[in-house]
């Protein structure tokens, strides 16, 4: 394959890698209009006993010919490239990963709550797993930084400290500590040591640390005691994640060649699509992204353009499964199963998943724990999250996500559920959105793949998304409070095509769906009762203009936020069938 790639033809293919599956998609102008036009889908290949992702992807590649009848695959077994006159190949290749192991990491900061916690953020960005962070402040010995890196044999440390007019002698001290421990290592195992602190201190740095031949440097992640500096030291930190990747991987780099280097992280690609959507939102509120694969679960936040963007390595619904149980209790994925199911079945299914992470439910007992545990990865991830967005973000009570205009959410699990009303509960139920939000499910799973051909061609991926390819499920009126309320909380009047509907009263507790087909648009007047707020100030409604239909038309989830279930089982039960009856109605 050549690796000259002309960006003004219009054809393009995208692959992403994940653990499981890897995924090919083909786009192409059709009318004036670029469309997705084929996708396939095969095993990942990236892994033992095959450990050439490339297998992977020319098996995806030719169930995108068999759709399509078009020759991407020449004689030599590579994507054909740039297009030829003939009709053949593709113009250009993007490609992304999630799979592979993740790097060790270690962080060290001087002062927890600025660089460390730079630091860290960065690599929580990434596919990585964050072992130990160490800080001057922590009053730790220096024995134990060395032992600890002796004993975990990190792959990559991330060293950063001081602003750029501010401390030195403990930025050194601490170079020092890790120069002695980085001594005590054979070099088959020196790591990778990225130095993104005070920047007039690099060539002391480099007189300690340089010998290992693995120091590498990025200006500072935080040059002052108010601003955060992380792209140029994300570019650099992801180059040695890549690098890690092609050690333990030789394919990885020859389709990074073939690619002309447009080979990305799935999670930079996702959180790129996710920032693009955010400038269609009015601030304050933000656009957030779930992306639910078998090894990790990607978690975005953009508000006006800023990306926050969390990966959690090992927290899946397949091979991330193992980390899940660690974390978590049995009940709180019990608390989501629509029928009886006993602790032993439970666990019998969560832990043999990560065993065969591509198999599918074959029994609804299975599909109904799969769909639990969904929530619970989820819910988790979110959690974990809150923290780490931005300041701007406005959140009506302590416990709930921050106030979101659009939500969009993609992986397996959700895209490929058997019916779609299991797809909107299972978002629901874990992500608990508040105020008025429009939930989108990628079926295709292209966000990913729009988020890296937008380097090609920034125009495709823009058309795309505004494609049928992805189908708006709902949108969600919840009403929040900060005191429990009962009785009725909201009113609503729709008008369709200026006819006024009957006014629909809701309860506490209320989970109604309300038609509103796809294609169609309504206007909708709330008047919240009791002070209770939709994002609009506490106790302050007006009219909700141009709601598009959706899958579910309109959905009013006003079972209260965080959502509390019922101890008891039979109780429980009967609840998650009513909720789920209320979308099978409208289904």
């Amino acid at each position: 394959m050549s690796e000259r790639q002309n960006p003004d033809s219009s054809s393009l293919v995208t692959v992403d890698i994940g653990s499981v599956n890897t995924r090919a998609h083909y786009f192409d102008s059709v009318e004036g209009h670029y469309r997705l036009l084929a996708s396939g889908t095969a095993p990942s290949t990236s892994t033992a006993p095959i450990n050439d992702p490339n297998l992977g992807v020319l098996d995806a590649l030719e169930l995108i010919e068999q759709q399509t009848g078009r020759t991407l695959i020449g004689d030599n077994g590579l994507l054909i490239a740039p297009e030829e006159e003939r009709g053949q190949g593709a113009n250009a290749l993007t490609a992304t990963f999630s799979g592979g192991p993740p790097a060790k990491v270690i962080t060290i900061g001087l002062l927890e709550g600025f660089s460390l916690q730079s630091v860290n953020h960065l690599v929580q960005s990434n596919y990585c797993h964050l072992l130990e962070s160490f800080t001057l402040t922590a009053r730790r010995n220096p024995e134990e930084l060395i032992d600890t890196i002796t004993q975990i044999l990190p792959d990559i440390i991330l060293f950063s400290g001081g602003t750029n007019s501010g401390a030195s002698r403990s930025v050194i001290r601490m170079a020092s500590y890790l120069a002695l421990a980085i001594g005590l290592l054979p070099d088959d195992v020196k790591p990778d040591i990225l130095f993104v602190g005070n920047e007039g201190l690099q060539p002391e740095i480099d007189n300690l640390l340089g010998q290992s031949g693995k120091l590498h440097f990025a200006p500072n992640i935080r040059p002052n005691l108010t601003d955060e500096n992380i792209g140029p030291a994300a570019q650099v930190f992801r180059k040695l994640l890549f690098d890690f990747q092609t050690k333990n991987n030789e394919g990885f780099g020859q389709l990074s060649r073939l690619t002309s280097d447009r080979f990305s992280p799935s999670a930079a690609a996702f959180g790129r699509t996710v920032q693009f959507l955010s400038h269609v939102v009015d601030f304050p509120k933000g656009m957030l992204g779930v992306d639910l694969g078998a090894s990790n679960t990607i978690i975005a936040a953009a508000f006006a353009g800023e990306l926050n963007l969390n990966v959690y390595s090992q927290h899946g619904i397949g091979t991330g499964l193992s980390s899940l149980l660690k974390e978590t209790h049995i009940e709180q994925i019990k608390r989501w199963l629509p029928i009886p199911i006993s602790d032993r079945d439970i666990l019998r299914y969560l832990y043999n998943k990560p065993l065969q992470p591509q198999t599918l439910p074959a029994t609804e007992e299975e599909l109904a724990i799969e769909h639990a545990a969904a929530r619970q990865v989820i819910r988790h991830a979110i959690g974990q999250s809150l923290s780490s967005f931005p300041k701007e973000a406005v959140y009506p009570l302590p416990e709930t996500v921050p106030w979101f205009d659009r939500i969009l959410v993609s992986g397996a699990t959700l895209s490929k559920s058997p019916r779609f009303s299991q797809s909107l509960m299972m978002v629901l139920d874990s992500i608990q959105p508040v105020g008025i939000a429009t939930i989108v499910l990628d079926q295709s799973n292209l966000a990913t793949s729009l988020g890296s051909g937008a380097e090609v061609n920034p125009m495709l991926s823009v058309q795309v998304l505004e494609s049928s390819s992805f189908v708006n499920l709902a949108t969600v009126i919840t009403p929040v409070s900060k005191a429990p309320k009962k009785g009725v909380i909201l009113r609503l009047q729709i008008v369709r095509d200026g006819e006024k509907q009957p006014i629909i009263e809701v309860e506490a507790g209320d989970f109604l769906s309300v038609p509103l087909a796809p294609g169609k648009a309504a206007d909708i007047f709330v008047q919240p009762l009791q002070n209770v707020d939709i994002g609009l100030g506490s106790g302050n409604g007006g009219w909700v203009r141009r709601v598009a239909g959706s899958r579910f038309g309109l959905i009013v989830d006003a079972r209260g936020r965080p959502l509390k279930m019922p101890s008891d089982e039979t109780e429980r039960i009967a609840l998650l069938d009513k909720w789920n009856q209320a979308l099978s109605d409208n289904a």
